[in-house]
């Protein structure tokens, strides 16, 4: 992932400029962003590892890309994922006060923060992985529910109406989403419409709303929208996001707060 914004959106330009000419020179790119023709050819062997462009002769040339894809973005190996996901988590649990009713939904991130909510004392949680519920009983002293409803076969998760219907008789304080999308519009998806559907219910009953998310998908609709960043409280995502989703955020009416450990912490302006 690149740590330095300013190359980001250069190369991000680069790909947009070389896909609507379909073919431009170095000599040609080093003029347009000012730059030695040094850094535009690590730029570009940059680029065409990641297989958005074709080098040759001196001139690059645009690949056609596969719906969805975003090459600017490498996937991350197992350890780093697992690594950026835990920071995320922690940070997402330094919202969490004494006292408080929490709504956590599905996903990997947010049944990483119950370990650090260990030193929290009365709280109350509602969840609907089960999963989830077995890791807040070993590591949590807690009220404990389950939003009940609809239980596949094979899954831990519970959807439905009644999982729906559950979260509009509770009073929750805090909920805990689980973005796997979002989109040029701020909307923050789901890829399973049921699981969405309760997210949904939880983030309208809750008063505050924090959104987890690693590398979600950015170029594409691929899911079932739960909520808009302009509607949530709080974003912890890791930085791979791209320069447009960054200037989207404040236009939605969050700010960048945090950046630490390559996780971005954006927050509903209070101004």
């Amino acid at each position: 992932m690149l740590s330095n914004k300013s190359s980001l959106r250069r190369r991000l330009q680069i790909v947009e400029l070389v896909r609507k000419r379909g073919e431009v020179s170095v000599e040609e790119l080093s003029q347009a962003f000012d730059v030695s023709s040094v850094t535009i050819r690590t730029d570009l062997t940059y680029l065409e590892q990641q297989r958005y462009l074709a080098r040759s002769f001196g001139k690059a040339r645009y690949l056609a890309q596969k719906p969805g894809d975003n090459v600017l973005m490498p996937v991350a190996d197992g350890a780093t994922r697992k690594a950026s996901e835990t920071m995320i988590a922690r940070f997402a649990a330094e919202a969490v006060d004494d006292h408080e009713s929490l709504m956590m939904g599905a996903g990997e991130i947010v049944h990483k923060i119950l370990p650090f909510l260990s030193d929290r004392s009365n709280l109350a949680l509602l969840m609907q992985d089960i999963g989830m519920a077995q890791t807040a009983q070993r590591f949590l002293h807690c009220e404990l529910l389950l939003t009940g409803g609809q239980l596949e076969q094979g899954a831990t998760v519970m959807t439905g109406p009644d999982a729906e219907a559950s979260l509009t008789r509770r009073s929750i304080d805090l909920c805990f989403l689980e973005a796997s999308g979002l989109d040029r519009d701020g909307n923050l998806l789901c890829a399973d419409p049921a699981v969405a559907r309760v997210l949904e219910a939880a983030r309208r009953a809750a008063t505050r709303t924090i959104v987890v998310a690693y590398q979600p998908q950015l170029n594409e609709r691929d899911g079932e929208v739960f909520a808009n960043v302009s509607d949530v409280d709080a974003l912890l995502i890791d930085d791979g996001i791209d320069p447009p989703t960054m200037e989207l955020m404040p236009r939605k009416g969050l700010q960048l707060h945090r950046r630490e450990s390559g996780i971005l912490e954006f927050r509903k302006s209070t101004t």
